[in-house]
């Protein structure tokens, strides 16, 4: 079922999605910490934009026939290219400009009235950190069931 998400190509994908989730962590455990802060703003990553990003990075990749991936730096020894980064990384990193890894000031929620000005909801903040650490650990782990794999070949061959 997912053997599609275990090819060399979605490594840098997983990469991004994991710096992604944590830094949003690191937003949403501040916006808890400053919870009860007056004037204080909730701040997040553009999720949505992260998403569609994401999205474009993999259809560019399986919209590549075989024939246009880069060719072997070194036949002799493939195991090199998949180490050193390809052409196929240096495209994707493209689709993630930083942009997407600065926090900005979430809108009020409508309905939610505070008079110090915060836009605070304890109850949505631990909602998406429950979200985004799913997130994360999905990622992260499927990136150690590729290097696992990796592991497997790069023993096998010695």
């Amino acid at each position: 079922m997912f053997n599609h998400l275990l090819t060399s190509q979605t490594s840098n994908l997983l990469k991004q999605t994991a710096k992604f989730a944590e830094l949003r962590q690191d937003v949403l455990a501040g916006n808890v910490a400053n919870i009860d802060t007056p004037g204080y703003r909730m701040r997040d990553l553009p999720v949505a934009d992260f998403q569609n990003a994401l999205k474009k990075a993999y259809e560019s990749q399986t919209a590549q026939p075989a024939s246009l991936h880069p060719p072997l730096a070194n036949p002799e020894n493939p195991l090199t290219d998949l180490i050193s980064p390809s052409a196929t990384s240096v495209h994707t990193t493209n689709f993630f400009p930083e942009s997407l890894f600065q926090a900005s000031e979430k809108k009020t929620q409508p309905g939610i009235t505070f008079q110090d000005a915060n836009n605070r909801s304890i109850e949505q903040q631990m909602t998406q950190i429950s979200k985004n650490s799913m997130l994360q650990s999905f990622a992260t782990e499927l990136l150690n069931l590729q290097y696992n794999q990796l592991q497997s070949v790069i023993s096998e061959q010695v």
